[in-house]
């Protein structure tokens, strides 16, 4: 996959990129706020509209802090939304990715996985 635009697009504290298969690759770096959560939202939505087919996403959480619940409900909106295919998410640590399986596991959300690189989420996304 490559990669559409070279200069990230901050979106609160994270950088966000761009890449060939309509797939978002956002970097999370700090507390996961509502508000940053929003903003991901709404470049989510205008996206959608200038673009063929639906979105992925690919999400370095290797630097991410704790998520606010009013930003898991929004991301948890985000991964169900119509437009969304598939969200790849990378970098937890042994012991939040048996937590986050778990919970993931009790959801009805099935387009949403857990990987321990980068390149094993990549690989899922295109398949």
């Amino acid at each position: 996959m490559k990669q559409k635009d070279k200069m990230p697009i901050m979106i609160g504290t994270n950088e966000t990129f761009f890449y060939e298969g309509n797939i978002i690759f956002v970097k999370a770096f700090g507390e996961q706020t509502a508000e940053i959560a929003r903003l991901h939202q709404e470049n989510h939505f205008k996206l959608a509209s200038t673009i063929e087919g639906k979105i992925s996403y690919l999400i370095d959480v290797n630097k991410s802090g704790k998520n606010a619940p009013e930003a898991r409900l929004i991301w948890k909106q985000l991964s169900e939304n119509e437009h969304t295919s598939k969200v790849a998410i990378f970098g937890l640590s042994p012991v939040s990715r048996v937590i986050a399986s778990f919970v993931i596991g009790r959801s009805s959300l099935t387009n949403q996985r857990f990987f321990k690189t980068k390149e094993e989420a990549m690989i899922w996304l295109s398949e």
